[in-house]
């Protein structure tokens, strides 16, 4: 009776530790639950670091000054401006030597005749300030453009310099009050503008001429 009693006494310790066993298993708690298994806390995203910023420094004003392109604009820009200076004081010294003969000539003409003159005059007097408006506006134009390329280059350089030191913000230098030289990348700057870009050509600005009454229009140097 002992040896049943301790063999029923192992029996029942076995199940008991067999029943423990599969009541902690994650399939006896989803069918204990009515087989539903419970979702999983949701895990909160962990936010990525922001990265420090490495700053680095360009003087704008020293790369347009200094670079071989911009340099090159400016002294095309002078020739051509020096050009229009020209031709408009001959144009003014004209009407200035017109304007003198008008006013002799004012006691032997006759009244109607005098005021027809008066009114050529003027509109000579404005026909030259159009002229010097439209060219202008050709020079600006063209100047516009040259430079245009010169900025081009002068960003894609710009890219390049902070990307080899590892920058990841640029500040123009006229913004910055106090600032590490070694954090100036400006002559590295030019000196990556003159290699790829050493000169750009600058149009030859173009005089838009009004349209006259058939629409028609035309284009000068």
């Amino acid at each position: 009776m002992f040896v049943s009693s301790m063999s029923r006494l192992f029996v029942c310790g076995g199940l008991v530790a067999a029943l423990v066993g599969v009541s902690q298993s994650p399939a006896f708690a989803q069918a204990a639950d009515g087989g539903a298994a419970a979702p999983a806390p949701a895990t909160a995203p962990v936010a990525a670091a922001m990265p420090s910023p490495v700053i680095a420094i360009i003087d704008v004003d020293q790369i347009l000054q200094e670079s071989m392109a911009a340099k090159g604009v400016r002294g095309q820009a002078d020739k051509y401006q020096q050009t229009f200076q020209n031709e408009m004081s001959k144009e003014e010294a004209t009407l200035r030597s017109t304007q003198q003969d008008i006013d002799q000539q004012r006691k032997t003409l006759s009244q109607d005749a005098f005021a027809e003159k008066a009114r050529a005059f003027d509109a000579s007097v404005a026909e030259f300030q159009r002229k010097g408006l439209a060219r202008r506006k050709a020079f600006d134009k063209s100047f516009n453009t040259a430079m245009g390329q010169v900025q081009q280059a002068m960003l894609e350089a710009t890219q390049q310099i902070a990307s080899r030191h590892g920058a990841t913000v640029v500040l123009p230098r006229s913004q910055v009050v106090l600032f590490d030289d070694k954090m100036n990348i400006t002559k590295e700057i030019i000196g990556a503008m003159d290699k790829k870009l050493p000169h750009v050509d600058f149009p030859a600005p173009k005089v838009e001429a009004e349209s006259g009454p058939t629409g028609s229009g035309k284009k000068s140097q």
